[in-house]
């Protein structure tokens, strides 16, 4: 009976949502990928934006993506909360009036309906469809797809077999009656994989990476505490984009080019998308942002998730800031969930990316302290701590954080909540503020 109300439910909000695009029209662009959609979403709205109205859809699911179309916002998911965004339903098919552009992200958490993209395709087909990076994130439901065989093989070759089979997943935004344009990274093997199977011809490829027939190729980059510098080659021509106030990972220059590629596609010149970036950008709370911290500290705050991909990444910005700046980095680490079979193998990968960058290393969350707490006591950090909550961590770090330190805060979202510990070594306690869920529903727990 209660699946039956679920998939009632979802058919509902689809229904409308798909009333709100054939009335309203508007170009979407769809952003895929394990890693970067959120930011490549955000960035690409902020370019969009100068250009005529846009709207963005604030969830990637099978729920987020319609009830962001009709522009309701959920406080909650009390029955409650889903009976009034079901009676506001009918009256929010003109949320999108006179919207040029729609940005939706389109996330999977599974192979079948309704996690899957199949589903998701079955709300909104993009125009313009993008694919970020894929790695290994959110895999946990993807082992069923897997064959005995495969799940006996090595870690590395599973892995592999995951990362495709999500891939293809995603690529799937590529082979739609509407796609005129897929806007990919060239540098992954398992994106390009996927599209030379069963793309259209009629659609328009647009690649950005390291090679050099790359459609949008990496050039320079350059990070400092409080300011990002990007450049990138573009049929001879190079653009340079300085991000100011974050403490961005190399990686995102992905997340730039993709942005930067699918709205030109959309008809907004490279040129005018640097110069709106160079104005001013923000990404949302809790997504490198820089914070000041007690005793001189510099907080860069990515509490928001954190999946393999993106935590050596940031592992790799500390270790180039560590290297220009000399200062002590600090590590607050929080469990990576959602990762099924593969969660002891990447959290044992990312860990070796830690000693050498990281001095001071303290960890929240039962997988960390089975994962990385054993390996971590004899290794030569400074100091290495457990504790089995952000308040916990917090409250320890308030009173043992190293003077002029470098603090990457690092952690998946369920269960973990590393931004209550920020709190704790904040310098200006109103900055809290500036910290990633903070809204009633996710304060209840504390």
């Amino acid at each position: 009976m209660r699946q039956l109300a679920i998939w009632f439910v979802l058919r509902y909000f689809r229904f409308f949502a798909r009333i709100a695009l054939f009335v309203h029209r508007p170009l979407v662009l769809g952003i895929a990928g394990s890693v970067g959609k959120t930011s490549t979403k955000y960035v690409l709205s902020h370019i969009l934006s100068a250009a005529g109205k846009t709207a963005v859809t604030s969830g990637n699911s099978e729920t987020g993506i319609p009830l962001g179309i009709l522009g309701i916002a959920l406080h909650g998911y009390s029955p409650l909360q889903w009976l009034l965004a079901m009676a506001l339903c009918p009256f929010k098919i003109f949320h999108l009036r006179r919207v040029k552009f729609l940005v939706a992200e389109m996330g999977i958490d599974d192979p079948y309906p309704p996690k899957n993209m199949t589903y998701l395709l079955s709300i909104v087909e993009p125009d313009i469809a993008v694919l970020v990076t894929e790695s290994v994130a959110h895999t946990m439901q993807f082992d069923k797809v897997l064959t005995d065989a495969e799940r006996a093989l090595p870690d590395g070759q599973r892995i592999e077999r995951l990362v495709a089979a999500i891939a293809n997943e995603d690529a799937k935004m590529a082979m739609t009656q509407r796609c005129s344009a897929i806007i990919y990274n060239a540098d992954s093997s398992f994106i390009t994989g996927a599209l030379a199977r069963g793309v259209p011809t009629r659609v328009k490829r647009i690649h950005f990476g390291h090679a050099h027939d790359a459609s949008f190729r990496y050039r320079s980059y350059d990070v400092s505490p409080d300011r990002t510098a990007f450049s990138f080659t573009d049929k001879r021509l190079t653009h340079s984009l300085g991000i100011r106030g974050y403490a961005l990972p190399e990686e995102y220059r992905e997340v730039f080019a993709a942005a930067l590629l699918a709205a030109r596609e959309a008809g907004v010149s490279i040129e005018t998308g640097i110069e709106s970036l160079n104005r001013g950008f923000a990404l949302p709370k809790g997504r490198a942002s820089v914070l000041n911290g007690i005793g001189n500290s510099t907080i860069i705050d990515s509490s928001y998730n954190a999946s393999r991909a993106s935590t050596v990444a940031f592992l790799k910005l500390m270790n180039t800031l560590k290297e220009k700046t000399g200062r002590p980095t600090v590590m607050l680490f929080g469990d990576m969930r959602e990762l099924g079979e593969e969660t002891k193998a990447e959290h044992e990968t990312v860990f070796e990316h830690m000693p050498g960058t990281i001095d001071y290393l303290f960890c929240v969350g039962p997988l960390t302290k089975e994962y990385i707490l054993p390996a971590a006591q004899s290794s030569p950090f400074q100091r290495v701590k457990w504790f089995s909550d952000a308040v916990s961590a917090g409250s320890y770090l308030a009173q043992h954080l190293p003077e002029r330190s470098l603090v990457l805060v690092k952690g998946s979202q369920n269960g973990i909540f590393l931004e209550e510990a920020i709190k704790f070594i904040l310098a200006d306690p109103q900055d809290a503020g500036k910290l990633c869920r903070q809204e009633k529903y996710w304060k209840k727990g504390f």
